[in-house]
């Protein structure tokens, strides 16, 4: 749950109507404009979708969500000085045209918008008619949108092009890559060390051009100390790289490996395609198993023996999903391995343990660590 908070000092007592719950003010739509009247300095909590719908509020009440442009030199200062900026080009400013622009505007808040009715400006970017047009420093340098003036349209379109066309996974662009609308996403893992490094980066690029929009190219420096957890996730090593992966970030996450691993345009564009037209089947990491997985009274588990064992209708199974890396997952261990001791002899109960950063199981997914699940006996089980 994200929380915003303003800083601030109470300053007077708030009007009688707006309750108040231990000693707390409990503030609505329909009062927290009355509430910064009697307060202008006022610290508010907001959770959830309500911190989205206070900066989209809060901008529209300091100012306009697009800056009028008027002359070409303020235009081109904006330009120059802003990574992605929209440009809303009309005749009329007051058009239905021109106010679903600026209702899109209200809608974002990391990218500069601007609105302009003057001949300067339309001359110097040599715009002829209204238009809405995206400048950026990568890629085409601009696009010009090209459809209904619709809000939901202008949005779609700004999301769609606001991005490089391939992305480098850093600290700063991860709230975008993760933020963005777009939740299908193809993965290059390289070192940027590599001799040919621009070269596969182009072919990447190249190969990103028939699917934008759709599914969001990024690629990750595999020799970064900073991504290495990312190359587990995936469950790669340096050496291994350079590597494709695609991941869908729905509500469960699928990971897919292309057949053909060299990085070259045709052959990324022919994995995308499979994917677009839902050909490609999960890819689900898994290790070996174990010589001596059942050794011990805690049992092993790999992607490979897994539903042979905590399928067994005769036993009852009770399996901990850990990370090697997780503080969680070690202060556990011992107390799972004394409960493995303490039905050791049991011929109906099987306490297991499986890596689920090196196994993946496609019935079974698992989203924290540790993850503690029971697969009691019988055909009609079901997975607590």
């Amino acid at each position: 749950m994200f929380k915003l908070l303003l800083f601030c000092v109470f300053a007077v007592a708030i009007r009688a109507e707006i309750a108040e719950e231990d000693d707390v003010l409990v503030l609505k739509k329909s009062n927290f404009e009355e509430a910064l009247k009697a307060h202008p300095n006022i610290l508010v909590e907001f959770s959830g979708r309500q911190a989205d719908d206070f900066i989209n509020w809060l901008k529209k009440r300091t100012g306009p969500a697009a800056t009028t442009l008027t002359e070409a030199s303020a235009a081109e200062q904006l330009i120059e000085g802003s990574e992605v900026v929209v440009i809303g080009f009309f005749k009329d400013v007051e058009s239905t045209d021109a106010q679903a622009f600026v209702n899109a505007a209200e809608s974002i808040d990391d990218v500069p918008f601007a609105i302009t009715s003057s001949d300067d400006v339309f001359s110097k970017y040599e715009v002829t008619k209204d238009s809405v047009v995206l400048f950026k420093k990568f890629d085409e340098g601009r696009n010009t949108f090209d459809g209904e003036a619709t809000k939901e349209n202008l949005l779609t379109f700004v999301k769609a092009n606001q991005l490089p066309l391939v992305i480098e996974f850093t600290e700063q662009t991860a709230p975008k890559i993760f933020g963005g609308e777009i939740k299908s996403h193809i993965l290059m893992f390289l070192p940027k060390s590599s001799s040919d490094f621009q070269d596969k980066l182009d072919q990447f690029k190249k190969a990103s051009e028939s699917f934008k929009g759709k599914i969001l190219f990024i690629f990750i420096d595999s020799e970064s100390e900073d991504n290495q957890r990312i190359l587990e996730f995936f469950g790669l090593k340096k050496e291994e790289c350079p590597a494709v992966r695609l991941i869908t970030l729905e509500d469960e996450m699928t990971k897919y490996k292309p057949e053909n691993e060299e990085i070259t345009t045709d052959n990324i564009k022919a994995f995308c395609t499979k994917f677009t037209e839902g050909k490609l089947k999960p890819h689900l990491m898994s290790q070996d198993i174990p010589e001596d997985w059942d050794k011990n009274p805690v049992k092993v588990l790999v992607g490979k023996n897994f539903e042979e064992v905590a399928f067994d209708a005769k036993k009852n199974v009770f399996v901990e999903f850990y990370a090697p890396w997780c503080g969680h997952c070690k202060q556990l261990t011992p107390i799972w391995d004394k409960l493995g001791e303490q039905f050791k002899e049991a011929e109906d109960i099987v306490v297991a343990k499986m890596d689920s950063t090196a196994n993946e199981i496609e019935t079974v997914k698992v989203h924290s660590f540790p993850t503690l699940k029971f697969f009691p006996a019988g055909d009609d089980r079901k997975v607590t």
